[in-house]
């Protein structure tokens, strides 16, 4: 062993001597990275989660040298104009595991789908809708922009444009489940309407493959090209890019491509991948469907760690990002498997009170008098004011009096035993009324047809005064305020249904007082 490489063992060692003496007489630290060798090149794929660099699955990757030659986006954007909730995959050097940083070398934007919306494409009482055949599902978590129309937002704005005959120009962001449903975690409007030749684009597994390869479908979409690529065959993950035609829902495409996500991997990369549990091959091996296209993932009990999550909770239609390093048969070895569950939580207010991490312990927030942990997957963004583009936990002011007024889409986990609050998306909002708070999340009771308990906290309904809104945001019916109020409740499962509540800022001993509740879709795995 030469010199240099001696003193540079030594002084890894030296490194660890604190870490282990934490770990002796401490709290624990995770170890599961330290130490493995090999490669320190690998990639990241998942959706934007914050910036100071650009963070994806945890990781600070620096982007210093990232330039137009290395930014590749279709829609010709740059670096600069990342926005959280993006998909993207970056390749990067120097991954470093306990630090949680890397030096980013390439960034790919990965869209899933991006074209018209459907015929009458939104269907709001499922928070779905189809963009050129292939439906996507959103939940608390998915980032709009510029999705505003007559005075509504989101999902509600682009039912309202479809509601007047258009069929806005969208792109999708996600990732595709088993079923082809695509969870978006960003979608953005181009325009109000159709647009005649715009270039186009989707994901999805090749079906119907004629004879001669000229014609398939992905989704419900039909895909003609003249010259396919060579090798594919029917059950492929492709993307497709070229123009839309409508009278025959056909895409008509310029290119086709096959995707892989190994692609430019060496054996011993590391590899930090996004998506759904498709299938289950046997007790240690499964299939992880990605924006990329699926990869077969190797674990062990032994040497892999879970968190948010139990090893009884991998199981087709699960959402994990998996931690590990690439084989030479293309599959990942896992080390950790993290869940990223659907975020049917949201909470709307001023975040009274924040524990800073310590150790192992994360860091947490008080909203509604419950904690609210954030873990090395949770997004941040700050729509406030004062527009911080690094925005994270430790710019969140955390007071009864003057605190932040934050936006949080989560879920809970009872894997540790009790139940948590885990948040998927933490957003810095404006001021809002004090009867304006918003508190979402599953029914766990409800007493006296009036009240129900949402996350230990007890709201109360008065007929008249609250309005009672079915999942597409109409009213629920009846003659009187009385009557919409009993319909309401007897729509309501306990255990099971989905409630948003908008008035008072509650908690487990203050009672919320609502001016409007509204039933919600369960978003499931």
């Amino acid at each position: 062993m030469k010199n240099g490489q001696c003193a540079a063992l030594f002084l890894g060692l030296l490194t660890l001597v604190p870490i282990l003496s934490m770990t002796a007489c401490g709290p624990t630290v995770d170890l599961t990275f330290l130490g493995d060798g090999g490669s320190t090149d690998g990639t990241g794929t998942g959706p934007v989660i914050g910036f100071g660099s650009v963070i994806v699955n945890g990781v600070e990757y620096d982007d210093a040298g990232i330039d137009n030659t290395t930014f590749l986006d279709d829609h010709g954007r740059t670096k600069a104009e990342l926005t959280d909730g993006m998909m993207v995959k970056i390749t990067a050097t120097d991954v470093n595991d306990v630090s949680g940083t890397g030096t980013a070398t390439k960034i790919e934007v990965l869209r899933h789908v991006d074209g018209p919306l459907d015929d009458n494409g939104v269907t709001l009482a499922t928070n779905r809708m189809k963009v050129m055949g292939q439906t996507v599902l959103v939940d608390a978590a998915t980032v709009f922009i510029n999705v505003v129309a007559g005075g509504l937002l989101d999902l509600a704005a682009i039912d309202n444009l479809a509601g007047a005959g258009n069929r806005p120009e969208l792109e999708i962001h996600g990732i595709a489940d088993g079923t082809g449903t695509i969870h978006a975690t960003f979608i953005r409007k181009w325009f109000d309407n159709v647009v005649t030749g715009r270039d186009v684009q989707v994901k999805g597994t090749v079906a119907n493959l004629n004879l001669a390869r000229t014609s398939f479908t992905l989704g419900t979409v039909s895909v003609s090209i003249s010259s396919p690529p060579a090798g594919m065959v029917n059950g492929l993950f492709v993307e497709a890019k070229g123009t839309f035609r409508g009278s025959d829902n056909t895409l008509v495409a310029t290119g086709v491509a096959i995707e892989d996500p190994a692609a430019g991997q060496a054996s011993g990369d590391r590899v930090k991948a996004d998506g759904y549990v498709n299938r289950i091959i046997n007790a240690t091996q499964f299939e992880l469907a990605g924006p990329d296209g699926p990869q077969r993932v190797n674990w062990v009990s032994t040497t892999v760690t879970f968190k948010d999550g139990v090893s009884a909770e991998l199981i087709a239609g699960a959402r994990v990002a998996v931690e590990g390093t690439r084989n030479s048969d293309k599959s990942v070895t896992a080390k950790k498997i993290s869940f990223r569950k659907p975020a049917n939580v949201r909470l709307e207010g001023v975040a009274t009170a924040k524990t800073s991490p310590a150790g192992t312990q994360p860091g947490s927030l008080t909203l509604f008098g419950k904690t609210v942990f954030v873990n090395a997957l949770t997004q941040f963004k700050d729509s406030s004011i004062v527009n911080l583009k690094t925005f994270d936990f430790n710019d969140i002011v955390a007071s009864t009096a003057t605190g932040d007024t934050l936006g949080v889409a989560a879920y809970t986990d009872s894997s540790t035993g009790a139940t948590r609050i885990i948040a998927s998306r933490i957003e810095r909002i404006g001021a809002i009324a004090s009867d304006a708070n918003i508190l979402q999340g599953i029914v766990e009771a409800t007493s006296g047809g009036a009240f129900l308990t949402i996350l230990g906290v007890t709201v109360q309904t008065f007929p008249g005064a609250t309005e009672f809104l079915q999942a597409d945001g109409t009213p629920f019916p009846g003659a009187t305020p009385n009557e919409r109020q009993a319909n309401f409740f007897a729509a309501v499962i306990e255990g099971q249904g989905v409630v948003k509540a908008l008035g008072t800022a509650g908690s487990p001993s203050t009672l919320m007082t609502a001016n409007e509740v509204q039933i919600r879709p369960t978003i499931g795995n």
